[in-house]
């Protein structure tokens, strides 16, 4: 199966592979990289960076779900040509309910800010 494979086509393969990976991992390392900044040189909340909130995960910030998940497809069902005239159609659009796990609101309270508060009885904005 391999027998007529070149060098520069495992060179291909390889970097494809390389840059595949780095796109894939790429926000994690982003994330790492700016939360250690906002821990050790700027003083910032390593979670929130001073906004004292997180988003919330299962909304991913917007406080809506869309029924039928986050791609969920409207198959356009129309045996009449319409050519660009629009017309009623008779799908639905996706509906979408507020999130559980939020409550509609779409973030959470930073923890750490809110144990920072606890701990010393002082607003981080005061300091």
């Amino acid at each position: 199966m391999f027998e007529h494979i070149t060098a520069n086509e495992i060179a291909g393969y390889t970097v494809g592979a390389l840059l595949l990976s780095a796109t894939i991992s790429a926000p994690k390392i982003d994330s790492f990289i700016s939360s250690s900044q906002r821990s050790s040189s700027l003083g910032m909340c390593k979670k929130c960076g001073d906004l004292k909130r997180i988003a919330c995960t299962g909304c991913r910030g917007s406080g809506l779900i869309k029924e039928g998940g986050p791609f969920s497809l409207i198959p356009v069902i129309d045996d009449s040509p319409s050519f660009g005239v629009k017309s009623k159609s008779k799908s639905k659009p996706p509906r979408s309910s507020s999130c559980t796990k939020c409550q509609g609101r779409g973030h959470f309270s930073c923890p750490e800010c809110a144990n920072l508060v606890l701990r010393t009885g002082i607003e981080v904005n005061d300091l």
